[in-house]
């Protein structure tokens, strides 16, 4: 990378007329112990983009944004590449702009940071704002660091899995759409066994998945079991996923598919885009994952006569649907004390914050410009003017780096899959299982986590696989508790205890 892109990428400053703009924030007025804070006021805004596209945006839309939020912006675009060895040179110097965006949490040093006290602690004056006291519980908790919330969290779906199907198959067979897991295994079979595509050959299974026992099929099969999200909590005490009854379940569960032939062979040494391959080119009827994929595996697809269907609610053995959930967000947005130095400048970066969740500036951010990016189709809806889309690309997309909660407004019509996923994905907020240790701090598992989580993934496949049974599955526990897992779980229940006071 040459010294003029570093240049550009670590000093970029968009610098435009601040002109007053009016605010649908709520009340204008917000008192600290000595004065009032004009939460309308002129704000100059140096901020720490990352950038995760080639280059960064033009400022057709930023113009607009500091209009309406009479703000002068600094934006800072860091490639991702290099995000945090920017950051821990920022830390270590104590040189920071007014907004760093933070998103590993739990790194060391942003870890040391929080806790120094370096930055402002903002959960206390959310309830102050309009938008910013809506933002979701769960998402603030699992963002938060010993129980305090350190910034706006860059929000993301809770959960987005769900399952894909070929429904002209089920079609042609005369099946119903799956309700449970036991279904979905009969619906495997019989796309296994049954000729569901009616040329005649048997050449067609029923799963397809890949090399990914989080985002493949595993884990979502697994909440479906009941299986806990990473672990469990009773009483203040840990329990990993993977020493529960549920787990055990659903590896006995894919080992039957996979001696049965239901789904493919090869799938620990298969890649996300070798299985997507499989499905697009009919080989195969289902696929767990996150739902959203069901667009690129149409896309993709060689056979017309290809019809999907997408389902996010499957019952387990017990009658009840859930299913695993993230941690909701992408990181923070982080304020730090050497740059914004009085509460009435955080108060007034945080009016920012909660304006830009209103739908004006939250459209310019994520669809552009209405009549020049897209087009409004009703109150509700939208379509991109697909003909602009290479302009959206490049003014419009990389904004998403600056949005925190995801407001999403319009829904777009160009695609009724797409509508159906995001249909899906928020009905899945009512069934969701979350991680207890989401928020908490281990520095075993942070230090060794990637280690240990390898002696379990391997004994998992192994399982799988018919290689090894259930004792030697208990040895690889006994393994990972040896060789750290039992110092993960002390550090866990001092770190929910030290976030529970």
């Amino acid at each position: 990378m040459g010294k003029k892109w570093l240049i550009a990428i670590f000093a970029f400053a968009l610098l435009a007329g601040g002109l007053f703009g009016c605010s649908n924030s709520g009340a204008d007025q917000a008192s600290t112990k000595d004065e009032k804070v004009d939460l309308n006021s002129p704000l100059d805004l140096s901020w720490m983009v990352i950038l995760y596209h080639q280059q960064p945006p033009k400022d057709t839309a930023i113009k607009k944004i500091e209009e309406l939020t009479n703000t002068k912006l600094d934006l800072m675009w860091v490639p991702d590449a290099v995000k945090e060895d920017r950051l821990n040179s920022a830390l270590a110097a104590g040189n920071l702009p007014k907004v760093v965006t933070i998103q590993d949490i739990k790194n060391s040093s942003v870890m040391n940071a929080f806790r120094s006290g370096m930055f402002w602690e903002v959960g206390p004056y959310l309830k102050d704002y309009p938008n910013l006291s809506k933002m979701n519980k769960l998402i603030n908790k699992n963002a938060s660091i010993d129980g305090k919330l350190y910034g706006i969290y860059r929000e993301r779906p809770l959960s987005r899995q769900g399952v894909v199907i070929r429904k002209d198959w089920l079609d042609n067979l005369g099946l119903d759409m799956p309700k449970t897991v036991d279904e979905l295994y009969e619906t495997a079979k019989a796309f296994t066994e049954k000729d569901p595509d009616q040329n005649g050959k048997n050449d067609t299974i029923g799963f397809t998945d890949r090399n990914d026992l989080i985002y493949g099929a595993f884990k979502t099969l697994g909440s479906y079991m009941g299986m806990p999200t990473d672990w469990e909590e009773k009483d203040g005490k840990f329990t990993p996923d993977f020493m529960t009854k549920e787990y055990m379940d659903t590896m006995k569960y894919m080992k039957k598919l996979y001696d049965e032939g239901l789904i493919n062979k090869d799938f620990p040494v298969t890649s996300k885009t070798q299985q997507q391959e499989m499905f697009s080119q009919g080989k195969a009827g289902i696929y767990v994952g996150n739902m959203v994929d069901a667009v690129n595996l149409r896309d993709q697809s060689v056979d017309d006569k290809m019809e999907l269907e997408i389902i996010n609610r499957i019952k387990g053995p017990d009658g009840k649907e859930r299913v695993w959930a993230s941690g909701g967000h992408n990181g923070i947005f982080a304020f730090p004390k050497t740059s914004v130095k009085t509460e009435k400048e955080l108060k007034r970066i945080l009016a920012f914050f909660d304006r830009i969740a209103e739908e004006d500036v939250y459209s310019l951010m994520t669809y552009g410009i209405e009549g020049v990016h897209y087009k409004k189709e009703g109150e509700k809806q939208f379509k991109r003017i697909d003909e602009k889309l290479k302009d959206w690309q490049a003014e419009i997309q990389p904004l998403v780096s600056l949005v925190g909660i995801d407001k999403q407004y319009l829904k777009n019509t160009g695609d009724p899959l797409r509508t159906k996923y995001e249909e899906l994905t928020e009905d899945n907020n009512e069934i969701i299982v979350s991680n207890p240790a989401e928020s908490l701090y281990s520095p075993a598992a942070s230090e060794r986590g990637d280690e240990l989580q390898k002696i379990i993934d391997d004994a998992t496949y192994q399982f799988i696989l018919g290689k090894t049974d259930e004792s030697q599955f208990e040895k690889a526990v006994e393994k990972w508790r040896t060789n750290g897992g039992d110092q993960v779980i002390e550090e866990y229940e001092e770190s929910f205890k030290k976030a529970e006071k």
